[in-house]
């Protein structure tokens, strides 16, 4: 959404939307009756005088009052009026007193580490911008995000990580609202807190998410049950599981710009999302592991099994497999006859004659006499098959 910075003149209107210590509302995050208000009471909007561009105040101290509609797809739209020679601000989130807060706190670990910290630094190409920028061994782009990312386009978190990462900066996703997801790591602390507390050093920030510690184990029976190959036996490869670990902000802050703690994109890593955060050792682990050659080259998932009789082992065990593979290196010539039965080494079942007829062919030994044919075979008068109401009569 474009122009999203508003202020609204009346405060009658919009009453409870969220507003910074400027005054300033983000027109995306009212709700769907807000918005008719504001639609409906902002209709002749050079007359009426409700919305006023605050990017364009901010910028160059002009006042200029923006249109409200929807489109036929329901879309919201601020926009200047026709005419008008400045042009559309792109989506920029309001910035809360939590925003602040929490840029406050990176500012001040920053300073503190000696990472010369920077505020609203723009990258040279002055398409990236990072709320504070640590500058290390690493360069970190620390991103407090507190609105939900764009689905598409270049305000998706996927694009925003890619536009810092063309200009040597590594994005460090941070938030405090579990409406905030996207494919990128993204390190999450309680939410609601005041701004003193949050900007109180003292105060330890613990992680409820976005780290874990990597694990590099080989599959034993004993893992069978979470083979990624699908052997309840174990198959014998490595593999890399990860573990939620503790942790607050301030330690990965103080770690990243220095190597300390490293994002971890697109893990093929068993009980862990697939973007985090980790620390080194695990980040070695992983890199090792994704490189060894048991792994293939491809996302880090595992290589495809040994070809055997039926693919993989299929639960089959080394030693079965083996047994199986040697009875198929053994040559069969179908070509010869087959040898002389010799000497009866094994049970053979016995022969049974076939019924004669007209001779009853019960018992053993048969009884002999004449017999007629029934369902159940050559049966004489003494033998033959007998019905509940042949049997009452």
């Amino acid at each position: 959404m474009l122009n999203n910075q508003i202020v609204i003149t009346d405060g009658a209107v919009c009453p409870r939307a969220v507003r910074n210590d400027k005054g300033v509302v983000d027109a995306n995050e009212l709700t769907a009756d807000e918005w008719t208000q504001l639609r409906a009471r902002n209709v002749n909007s050079p007359k009426a005088k409700l919305v006023q561009c605050a990017k364009c105040w901010e910028l160059y101290r002009e006042v200029q009052w923006m249109r409200t509609y929807s489109t036929g797809r329901g879309t919201r739209v601020v926009s200047h009026q026709p005419g008008e020679s400045r042009p559309d601000h792109d989506y920029e989130p309001v910035e809360s007193e939590e925003h602040r807060a929490f840029n406050d706190r990176a500012f001040m670990i920053g300073d503190a580490e000696g990472y010369n910290p920077r505020r609203e630094a723009w990258a040279p190409n002055m398409k990236t911008r990072a709320d504070v920028l640590l500058t290390g061994t690493l360069t970190i782009a620390y991103e407090h995000q507190h609105s939900p990312f764009s689905a598409t386009g270049r305000y998706s978190a996927p694009e925003r990580t890619r536009l810092a990462a063309t200009v040597g900066r590594t994005a460090m996703w941070h938030s405090t609202s579990d409406k905030v997801r996207g494919q990128v790591p993204i390190l999450r602390t309680d939410g609601g807190l005041p701004a003193k507390v949050i900007a109180n050093p003292n105060y330890r920030h613990e992680f409820r998410g976005g780290i874990y510690r990597i694990e590099v184990y080989t599959c034993t029976v004993r893992n069978g049950y979470e083979c990624p190959n699908g052997k309840f036996s174990g198959c014998g490869k490595p593999h890399a599981r990860g573990q939620v670990t503790a942790g607050q902000l301030d330690d990965v802050l103080r770690g990243a710009p220095v190597g300390a703690y490293m994002p971890v994109m697109d893990a093929q890593v068993l009980r862990a999302p697939r973007f985090f955060w980790t620390d080194m050792a695990s980040y070695g682990q992983y890199l090792a592991y994704i490189a060894s050659p048991a792994v293939s080259q491809s996302g880090g998932s595992p290589a495809p099994g040994e070809r055997t009789r039926k693919g993989g082992r299929a639960g089959h065990s080394r030693a079965k497999e083996a047994q199986l593979e040697a009875m198929r290196l053994q040559a069969v010539d179908l070509s010869t006859s087959p040898r002389e039965a010799g000497p009866a080494s094994h049970l053979v079942a016995p022969a049974i004659p076939s019924p004669v007829p007209g001779v009853c062919d019960t018992g053993r030994p048969k009884c002999g006499g004449p017999a007629r044919f029934y369902p159940a075979g050559w049966r004489c008068d003494d033998h033959r098959p007998t019905t509940p109401w042949r049997s009452a009569s």
